[in-house]
């Protein structure tokens, strides 16, 4: 069979997107195109040429080993039409705010709230990029606090709520890309690892002067501490960190009710990042683009994975 290339071809809206994917054959053919962008290659003798069964498998013409479309991805095992996938990772990537597991049942018609839930976990695993490229430049950051209103001890060692270190890049007052990531605590150890896993060695990096941070010039890092001793006023000391705060909160309380596991809060955030870092792209239809790129690419994992801790619910106000 002949081999083709891929580049940058996706819907620009809804009205293209409704047009092109109505029926099972075009969804089947986009996979195809996004898990073998240069054409079929054999996974275990490398061949190019391949059968198509009448079942949807391809058989390589050498070694005559049966591939499956949806084997070994994020689709592996479903019994659902892929024109369903293929809508809820549209509105999935395509809504400002994101959607939650009782819309989404609502809007495909599934027949229970377990399985829109189950599906946009998985979708959230597809969300992070292997290999994406470190934040850079001039980066704000801090950790921020998710959960209610509790007594007992505020800030870094509150044990109520949920610590997440957050990490954005400034250009002048604009906000670049962002990184977020759940913290066991506010320790240097926990919070120098997440640095140089997410920024770039050499830029400049922005805190308040948190003692957890003393060790980012010996990394190679350029350390500029703004203190304020005005712990209420924090938000002017890092208005960045703070704004994309105040906006992941605003989606969990607006999407997701305020209700939370615990468990579940990195996926949730995974989400946002996906969404804020893509936030300026022309078309709408390139987020979706993407998340279908990755989605072949993603390992399946079960329903029972998801919910393999049974902890808490986190509330956020």
């Amino acid at each position: 069979m002949k081999a083709f290339i891929i580049t940058e071809d996706f819907p620009a809206n809804e009205v293209e997107f409704d047009k092109r994917f109505c029926d099972e054959k075009a969804c089947y053919d986009y996979l195809f195109q996004n898990r073998w962008p240069d054409g079929f290659v054999c996974n275990q003798c490398g061949n190019t040429d391949y059968w198509l069964t009448q079942r949807g498998l391809f058989i390589c013409t050498n070694c005559e080993f049966n591939h499956s479309l949806t084997a070994g991805t994020i689709f592996h095992g479903t019994r659902k039409k892929m024109i369903l996938w293929f809508k809820a990772l549209w509105w999935f990537t395509t809504r400002k705010t994101g959607i939650n597991a009782l819309a989404l049942k609502a809007l495909l018609g599934l027949g229970s709230y377990d399985t829109a839930w189950t599906w946009l976990h998985k979708l959230h695993s597809c969300t992070i990029r292997d290999g994406r490229e470190k934040l850079s430049g001039k980066i704000e950051i801090d950790e921020v606090y998710i959960g209610g209103q509790h007594s007992g001890k505020r800030g870094r060692g509150s044990e109520n709520k949920l610590a997440v270190v957050v990490a954005v890049e400034k250009n002048g007052k604009k906000l670049g890309r962002v990184r977020l990531q759940v913290i066991e605590n506010c320790s240097g150890d926990e919070l120098i690892s997440f640095i140089q896993a997410n920024i770039v060695s050499g830029s400049t990096v922005v805190t308040d002067g948190w003692n957890g941070y003393n060790e980012l010039e010996k990394k190679g890092y350029t350390h500029q501490k703004i203190v304020q001793t005005n712990v209420e006023n924090k938000e002017s000391v890092l208005p960045g960190v703070h704004m994309v705060a105040s906006l992941i909160k605003r989606v969990f309380l607006g999407t997701y009710h305020g209700r939370l596991e615990r468990k579940h809060i990195q996926r949730y955030l995974d989400e946002y990042t996906f969404r804020f870092n893509r936030r300026n792209t022309k078309y709408v239809g390139k987020r979706f683009y993407r998340i279908i790129q990755q989605a072949v690419n993603t390992m399946p994992f079960k329903r029972k994975n998801i919910i393999l801790c049974n902890t808490r619910s986190l509330v956020v106000s």
